[in-house]
């Protein structure tokens, strides 16, 4: 195989690698831990600086966490809390020297913290990944030397790590120095005797060195090592037979794979070799510097990466003269070994061609069409897979095997009814653990994706505790509505990740957990924690935004939306909460672009949203951008049935109409805070008609200035300040305090219902402090909005009953209640592209009969108004 350590070198190997790189980035890449420490509390300079810290590394800006984290240290060197905060602000921004240096002050004070050496290790680790990614590119040039000493600098960064170790064992085999891999072997060995690839690693060395006992021991020991799969085991007998024809161990050869089927392409090429120079048929070469290279497959798991060795492809080296049934296998093994061949260069359909050829040759083999059910699956052609698997069982080759394979395409097609039947029967045949608890997990997947909790929940139960079964268990007992076990499920999967991403994802679902069970303020304390320690950082900004909304943290959540929106990552569904979540905190000029980027991105067809959300998202835009309004009303209806602003009181019990028209004004910043309002006003009311022969026209002009303010944001109640001047004789100065309330339903324009139930009470205190005077009213109206759109879809017809009552001191009775029907006409106007209409029209006639009280709860009630 030369030099260069066989296919080891090779694509498979070095994406392999690269992938483990990334890993290690994600597994150092968590944050800061909160410590238990005495000592004076943290105030004054220190307390600003590492809160300012904190909240930097929370919005992500970590090199301004670091400098803040930095002056806190200086501040209170004490505090291993603030040390533990540097270190993860400088590893975040990069800066891992400094990192180093930050964890070597720490530790000199704060000796054997287990944060402190955490850290430290995944500190060094990343610096492990450079060298390491430079020694892989220089194996892939045949640099060997350059590949030595980038190997040596990753394995000194980080020394526990058996991939680096194993990195550097290439490169010195590379450099044809088995000296010095044999010591690297031995190494390893030291640092992880549960591994048996660097033992027979060491055997493959010995025995090139021409110590065959040595690497018959090493062989030996590599075979003992318990929980190997029955794959591992034969591979590493397949070196070992390498090992011992290359010495002429004929025997050893024969008896090391004597037990496995002769069917098997790499098998049966070494007995052949080792039967046929036993018998004097053929001859092989005594040379144990010769011996084939085994084959180094690394891939990255959740434990990090992990090497398999395989024992390389080999042709038989008889003379010829071999029997029909050696011919027909070396025909195989060579179809066999094409298909692998191209496969590992991803040259799919002549991988796929060759596996065909192998099923012709030996029909009867069922390693043969497994072959070829994988290889499809590997070319992404799931449905041929199946099918070939199919033909297989009918064939009378089912096996664990076949059923197991036939299960991933089935998931691949999502077939999840099918793949989980193939599924369990491939366990109740019995596949090895490790493949039985891949099967076991995907089965899980696939009942979860089926709503099939309680199948998962059985898939599940034979498999030891870690983060991949707490997960799955976790989403099974949520589905099943059984909350408080899947947060406990969520929790240990959270303390079992392997990767930031999957304890980011744990932590996350145990925030929704406890917002579903109701308990908010424990998913607030739990969700500012973890932004406070700069976790979370795997999940993207728009979905943290969407979780600090859920617990009411809408600081985050803006600030989270605000960063993905400047990088071009917010989801165009975002939009509108953004536009909400900016509206909650009062920045009401972010919140109408938000909002208005949401009905553009509606209009575009590029998020869904019916046109009830749509007018809603249009109404609040309407709502946050008034600044000022005129409302304007003609009234008319016995006297006393509102309140009197005017100095005479006219003849109970008869008719007059009144004029009032209103303008205000919302000052920017206070005027509108997510639905709580502060407004100025100014007033003039006006005697159009008084049945009694009372004055009107100019003498009854009645000026008003004042104020209003709604405070809460869900509740309509309304305190109101009046200072009323006279600017007819009729008129009156006075100061009125007023306080308001109403609960509606259904009042605004509905764009899908044609008609809607509508009603609404309101409650009015009015109290004059000059001329003491105090009313109360109440009215409510029931009934059903229709929609006029014959006429126009902006009109709505609104037939009613109400019940009204009036309290009003002024009177010899003051008190007044009535029930009757009625109906108002509004039509609503002014809306455009991104707004709501914001005015309307409205005309309202009822007649009410009077139940008890004065005669002035009885007659014609009439008014028309505009609200512009």
């Amino acid at each position: 195989m030369g030099k260069w350590g066989g296919n080891y070198l090779g694509q498979t190997a070095l994406r392999a690698a690269l992938t483990a790189l990334l890993l290690l980035a994600v597994l150092c890449s968590g944050a800061s831990a909160q410590v238990a420490e005495s000592g004076p509390p943290l105030e004054g300079d220190a307390y600003t600086a590492a809160e300012t810290a904190y909240k930097a590394f929370g919005q992500g800006d970590y090199k301004a966490s670091a400098a803040s984290s930095a002056e806190a240290v200086a501040l209170r060197p004490d505090l291993l809390r603030l040390h533990l905060l540097l270190i993860d602000s400088l590893i975040a921004a990069g800066d891992l020297t400094r990192a180093e240096q930050a964890t070597k002050t720490a530790s000199a004070a704060f000796t054997g913290s287990q944060e402190l050496e955490g850290r430290q290790a995944n500190i060094r680790q990343r610096l492990a990944q450079q060298p390491a990614s430079e020694g892989y590119k220089a194996l892939e040039r045949r640099d060997a030397k350059a590949a030595v000493r980038a190997a040596r600098s990753a394995v000194e960064y980080a020394p526990d790590s058996i991939s680096y170790r194993l990195l550097l064992l290439s490169a010195q085999l590379a450099d044809n120095d088995l000296p010095a891999a044999l010591a690297t072997a031995t190494e390893a060995i030291a640092r992880d005797r549960a591994n048996y690839v660097p033992l027979v690693w060491r055997g493959y060395i010995n025995q090139r060195l021409g110590k065959r006992a040595d690497a018959v021991s090493d062989f030996n020991a590599a075979l003992a090592i318990p929980g190997l799969t029955a794959t591992q085991q034969k591979n590493i007998r397949l070196i070992a037979a390498d090992a011992a024809l290359a010495s002429s161990d004929f025997n050893a050869a024969i008896e090391l794979l004597g037990s496995y089927s002769r069917t098997d392409p790499k098998v049966i090429t070494r007995l052949a070799d080792a039967e046929g120079a036993r018998q004097q048929r053929g001859t092989l070469p005594n040379n144990s510097n010769n011996m084939p290279t085994p084959v180094q497959e690394c891939s990255t798991t959740v434990n990090g990466v992990v090497c398999e060795l395989e024992a390389p492809a080999v042709l038989s080296t008889l003379i010829p003269g071999a029997s029909p049934e050696e011919k027909a296998a070396k025909e195989v093994f060579e179809a066999k070994e094409r298909a692998y061949r191209a496969e590992r260069d991803k040259d799919y359909s002549l991988a796929i061609v060759e596996a065909r050829k192998a099923v012709q040759l030996e029909p009867e083999v069922a390693a043969s069409r497994l072959l070829l059910v994988n290889i499809l699956m590997a070319a992404g052609r799931p449905g041929e897979a199946e099918a070939e698997a199919t033909k297989a069982i009918e064939a009378g080759h089912s096996s664990a095997e076949i059923h197991a394979q036939r299960g991933y395409a089935r998931s691949k097609l999502r077939k999840f009814s099918g793949a989980m039947s193939d599924w369990e029967t491939a366990l109740k045949r019995g596949l090895p653990p490790t493949q039985a608890h891949d099967v076991r997990l995907a089965l899980a997947d696939a009942a979860l994706a089926s709503n099939d909790p309680m199948r998962a929940l059985r898939a599940l139960q034979k498999l030891s505790v870690s983060y991949e079964t707490a997960i799955r268990k976790a989403y099974a007992l949520q589905a099943l509505g059984r909350k408080e076990e899947s947060l406990a499920e969520f929790r240990t999967a959270e303390r079992l990740a392997k990767t930031a991403m999957q304890s980011d994802g744990a932590l996350r679902a145990q925030i929704n957990t406890l917002v579903e069970l109701e308990r908010k303020p424990e998913a607030r304390v739990l969700f500012d924690q973890a932004i406070a320690q700069g976790r979370l950082g795997s999940i993207r900004d728009a979905d943290i935004g969407y979780l600090a909304v859920a617990v009411g943290n809408d600081e985050i959540a803006l600030a989270r939306f605000d960063r993905a929106h400047a990088r071009g990552q917010l989801p165009a569904r975002a939009t509108i909460d953004a536009g909400y979540t900016a509206m909650r905190r009062f920045e009401n000029p972010k919140a109408i672009a938000y909002l208005m980027e949401g009905i553009d991105a509606k209009a575009e067809g590029r998020i869904d949203i019916d046109d009830q959300k749509l007018f809603e998202t249009r109404r609040t835009v309407s709502d946050l951008a008034r600044v000022w309004g005129i409302n304007t009303s003609v009234s008319y209806g016995k006297v006393g049935s509102a309140p009197n602003p005017f100095l005479t009181t006219t003849v109970p019990s008869s008719y007059t109409s009144q004029l009032g028209t209103e303008f205000y004004y919302r000052p920017e910043g206070i005027g509108y805070r997510n639905g709580a309002i502060f407004e100025l006003f100014g007033r003039l009311f006006e005697t159009l008609y008084d049945q009694s022969g009372g004055p009107t026209g100019a003498r009854t002009t009645q000026g008003m200035v004042g104020a209003r303010w709604k405070p809460f944001s869900s509740a309509n109640l309304v305190f109101e300040v009046d200072k009323l001047f006279a600017l007819g004789d009729a008129a009156r100065d006075d100061t009125l305090l007023r306080a308001l309330y109403s609960y509606t339903v259904g009042t605004d324009l509905r764009v899908l219902d044609a008609s809607w139930p509508t009603w609404y009470v309101y409650a009015e205190v009015d109290r004059f402090l000059e001329k003491r005077q105090l009313v109360v009213i109440t009215e409510g109206r029931f009934g059903r909005s229709f929609r006029l759109d014959p006429i126009s879809s902006k009109l709505v017809f609104f037939p009613h009953a109400v019940l009204a009552a009036n309290y009003d001191d002024s009177f010899a009775n003051p008190e007044a209640y009535s029930a009757g029907v009625g109906g108002s006409l509004r039509y609503w106007f002014g809306e455009t592209k991104y707004m709501a209409p914001p005015s309307y029209w409205e005309l309202t006639l009822q007649y009410r009969w009077r139940l008890a009280g004065d005669q002035r709860a009885q007659g014609i009630f009439a008014q028309t108004s505009i609200n512009y």
